[in-house]
């Protein structure tokens, strides 16, 4: 497993492999991270040591030392910005390092390539499932994936791989695209429940090639100038 599409530009992964592999990242490259919660942003400080169960940071300043939980947050050389939470386990002023829980799920956000936007009302993502057409209402969208709510009694498994899906998107109220954006090939990643009848979906692109991802970008791009229009 690697990174999966989570919502709102984000990525996640659980891949233990490869979440030792950013750490040792962040520890040998000595990125400036900060401990944030609720009410609450340490100073910058840096990750000294990995360990089986544990992580141990140079101690922030400032410092709350009745921190139980927080996320850790940074951006690496490309500026990708990544986060994890961790419990905290132990402070030692003496030896001045904070001590945490090792991280199960790594976040990863990007959004020079991801930037995502709501779609207006009347926005639909039609394709087939089980040999049924379906036409579900979406949300918002980015150049990674979207985010759909699915008619009435309609499930669908994640992991499901989804085919020939068209979109036909608006880009202001009343105001259709001018151009209908077919995706080849997209995974269901994450399911969330609205109501009883109907449920939220995030949906993951599969492009084989970068370009394929062009006319959601120019779309992206078109409705972000729509949005800025309305707030003037």
């Amino acid at each position: 497993m690697s990174w999966q599409y989570f919502e709102s530009g984000y990525e996640r992964t659980t891949d233990k492999n490869l979440i030792r592999i950013l750490l040792e990242d962040l520890r040998d490259k000595a990125y400036w991270l900060q401990f944030v919660a609720s009410g609450f942003r340490s100073g910058p400080t840096i990750l000294l040591e990995i360990e089986k169960n544990r992580l141990i940071f140079d101690l922030p300043r400032p410092w709350n030392a009745n921190l139980s939980v927080a996320r850790v947050i940074y951006r690496d050389s490309d500026k990708i910005q990544h986060s994890f939470k961790v419990k905290i386990l132990e402070t030692d002023p003496e030896k001045k390092v904070v001590i945490t829980s090792y991280p199960r799920e790594y976040f990863r956000l990007e959004r020079r390539r991801f930037y995502r936007v709501s779609v207006p009302e009347g926005s639909t993502a039609t394709f087939s499932f089980k040999d049924q057409e379906i036409i579900a209402d979406v949300l918002d969208i980015s150049g990674c994936g979207m985010a759909i709510l699915a008619p009435k009694k309609v499930t669908l498994p994640v992991g499901e791989i989804l085919r020939d899906i068209d979109l036909d998107l608006m880009v202001s109220v009343g105001k259709s695209y001018d151009q209908r954006i077919r995706i080849k090939k997209a995974r269901i990643v994450r399911e969330r429940a609205h109501n009883r009848a109907r449920k939220f979906y995030g949906i993951e692109f599969l492009f084989e090639k970068e370009r394929e991802r062009e006319p959601i970008l120019r779309y992206t791009i078109k409705r972000e100038i729509e949005l800025r229009k309305a707030e003037t």
